[in-house]
This record gives C-alpha cells, sequence and structure tokens, in this order.
C-alpha cells in the first residue's frame, strides 16, 4: 500500500534468518486495528510482514520461513481489497480460522511443525484453545519478539513514511493555535486535529484534550496530569489546555505533546516548560549510537535532582507500526542505533504528585545522534 517490494523482500528475509535461528518453520500473525497498547497486544507486525490492515474484526497471516504466506481475512470487502493491495498473493476469506490454518499447513506438508505465535494476547481464547484441539501435531511457541527486535530499526522508507506523519502533526499544531479561543469547546479542538490529519492523508488520528486552570481549578480541583479524550467542557480565558497530538500515515505513528495557555500567561506553567525543556535537552545530549535507553533516562533524572521538580512515568515510548512498542523508562534495555524512533515526553510532577504536565515531541536515531521529527516550536505559546 505504501512500500516497495524491494522493502518487502528485505523485511521477508530478516525474518527467515531470525525464523531459522530459532526452529521456527511458520509464524501466526494476528492482525486487528489495535496498534496504540503493548507491543504484546498491538498488532503492528501483521501490517509489518503483509503491507496491510484489518479494520474490522481480526485477520491471520500465516508466514513461512520456506513457503509463500497466506491471509486469512474475516470478510469479502478485506480479502478484495486484500488482493488489491497487499504484498500478500494468497489472501482468502474464511468463516472459521483453524480449518483454514490446517489446510494451509497440510498443503504445505507442515501438519507437524513448530509455529511461533505473534501478539498472542491478541488472539481469541477460543480460536487459540481450538488450534491446539486441532492441530495436536504442531509446536506452539510465543514469537512475539521476533519480529518486534526486527522492527525497532526503521529503513529509508520507514522513516520518510515517519517524517511524513510528523508533518501532519506540526500543521495540525499550527492550525489549533490559529482557532483557539476561550468559549472553544474540548471536542472542538479535537476536531480541527482530526480533520487536519484526515483531510492530508492520515491512516488514523489518535488525539487527547484536557483543559483547566493550572495548577488547580477554581473549585480547588488539581490540574490533570494526562491529557483525556476531548469532551464537552468549555475552554475558559485562564485554562491551559493539554494537547496529546497523535497520527499515523502509512501506518506509523507519530505524537506531539504541548500546552497551550488561553487568555493570560500562567507563571507557574511556564516554570514547568521550562524545567521540561531542560530535561529533554539533557537526554538528548546524552544520546549517541549504542547507548541505552536507561542511560539517558538517568541523565534526564539527573537534571530533575537538581530543581523541584521531579521526572515519573510514563516518559515516552519507542514506536513505529505500533505507538507504543517499548516503553522509555530506567529499565529499558533498547539501544539506540540508527533507525529507532521514539517518542519523548518527560511527566514532570512537583514533587508531591499534585501539579503535573507533559511535554515533548518523536525523534529518529541517525549516525549522527537523535534527529527531531517534528518541527513544531518549543515555545509556551499563550492564545
Amino acid at each position: 500500500m505504501f512500500l516497495s517490494e524491494r522493502e518487502k523482500d528485505r523485511r521477508y528475509e530478516e525474518v527467515r534468518r531470525a525464523m531459522a535461528r530459532e526452529g521456527l518453520d511458520a509464524l501466526l500473525v494476528v492482525g486487528n486495528n489495535h496498534s496504540t497498547g503493548s507491543a504484546s497486544f498491538s498488532t503492528g507486525s501483521f501490517r509489518y510482514l503483509s503491507d496491510f490492515y484489518i479494520f474490522s474484526l481480526y485477520g491471520l497471516l500465516l508466514f513461512f520461513r520456506e513457503h509463500e504466506p497466506v491471509l486469512l481475512v474475516p470478510m469479502e470487502l478485506q480479502g478484495t481489497v486484500g488482493k488489491k493491495y497487499s504484498w500478500v498473493k494468497d489472501v482468502r476469506v474464511s468463516a472459521d480460522y483453524t480449518e483454514a490454518v490446517r489446510e494451509v499447513l497440510a498443503g504445505n506438508g507442515l501438519s507437524r511443525c513448530r509455529m511461533g505465535l505473534i501478539s498472542m494476547d491478541s488472539l481469541p481464547a477460543s480460536t487459540y484453545l481450538t488450534l491446539r484441539e486441532k492441530l495436536p501435531q504442531v509446536e506452539f511457541t510465543d514469537a512475539a519478539s521476533l519480529v518486534l527486535s526486527i522492527r525497532f530499526t526503521k529503513a529509508p522508507e520507514e522513516r520518510s513514511l515517519m517524517e511524513k506523519a510528523a508533518e501532519l502533526n506540526d500543521g495540525a499544531y499550527r492550525e489549533v493555535l490559529k482557532a483557539l479561543r476561550p468559549g472553544m469547546k474540548e471536542y472542538e479542538v479535537g476536531g480541527i486535529l482530526e480533520g487536519y490529519h484526515r483531510s492530508h492523508g492520515a491512516d488514523r488520528t489518535f488525539n487527547l484534550v484536557f483543559s483547566g486552570r493550572f495548577p488547580t481549578t477554581k473549585e480547588g480541583v488539581p490540574f490533570q496530569g494526562l491529557p483525556w479524550c476531548p469532551g464537552q467542557k468549555a475552554i475558559e480565558k485562564g485554562d491551559c489546555v493539554h494537547l496529546e497530538m497523535t497520527t499515523v500515515y502509512g501506518g506509523y505513528w507519530n505524537q506531539l505533546v504541548r500546552i497551550v495557555c488561553v487568555g493570560e500567561e500562567n507563571l507557574e506553567v511556564k516554570r514547568f516548560h521550562q524545567a521540561a525543556r531542560a530535561m529533554i535537552d539533557a537526554g538528548i545530549a546524552h544520546m549517541k549510537r549504542g547507548t541505552r535507553a536507561s542511560e539517558f533516562v538517568s541523565a534526564m533524572e539527573e537534571n530533575a535532582a537538581g530543581g523541584p521538580f521531579k521526572l515519573t512515568t510514563p516518559m515516552g515510548h519507542f514506536c513505529g507500526l505500533d505507538l507504543i512498542e517499548a516503553r522509555v523508562d530506567g529499565q529499558s534495555r533498547v539501544v539506540l542505533d540508527p533507525g529507532v524512533a521514539f517518542i519523548l515526553h518527560p511527566r514532570l510532577d512537583d514533587g508531591k504528585g499534585i501539579r503535573i504536565i507533559l511535554w515533548g515531541e518523536t525523534y529518529m536515531m541517525t549516525e549522527e545522534g537523535p534527529r527531531r521529527l517534528n518541527q513544531a516550536d518549543d515555545l509556551l505559546h499563550t492564545v
């Protein structure tokens, strides 16, 4: 749909080499329309190996070490589109996935084989149990990390799609800054974001918006530290609008997190904003090829230790075909090799967990160091 046959061949070769190392004859890859949660539950590997996505119910991809893949989809419409756009030539519509899997394995002489399951958390229990029952000679094993480890390093074509996703978020943010005013509803802000994303070619859009006075509302309610789904609330003069802007282009995610003051400057938010930017800069300065994520998180924590603020989770996440392919935190063992993409949005609080903000954007690791994909400015805007 978005990628070349050359990119397909590169992926297939790498995955098949990994399968050979692990002694796997086949992979059973789950596909659905979920790609924002944990790597074990999300289904980016399905799109990674098919260049196709399931928009309703769920599908299965049978990927083989020595045979061509087979795509199983739940309805005729997805079969028609899959045959037109997917890399997979053998697309079958099935109402009985277990029987379809049995037939494909038998046809390839693999009724007895070792099969890795990918996105097992998304595979319905009924399907898994029936597969185990009807395929007693197949050894099933969890293989989630096999493809995910390959997906962490983005090839040039993938990087281009991530750059385009960043452009969409930057443009949507500019539109919000132009339109935001007292009296506007939170859902109107969400509509601006989604409208811009969709009208400029986004596959999907996922935006969180929260507004209120910082650090507390007139009623004494603390400012919500994490943005939430945009609601009916009218934005008032003196409010701060917390924006978590997230979109997808060609399957690849980008996130931009900002706060905007409405009607008047907020000096307390300004203080937090300056600390958040200093913390991000400290982490970026520590990054070079081969740095572990836990190491640059330590640099950010050291920066926070010098002031009245505390760095807490969520700090960010590695991204690609799934919004969260792994978390950025002090325990992360992810190595920053060229092609690794990540969203850095440290959660900064006052050490008491009362006053909290998020701020950040998406980066790509290169040979020269981290490159910021979003070009939106770092200013704390008052509109």
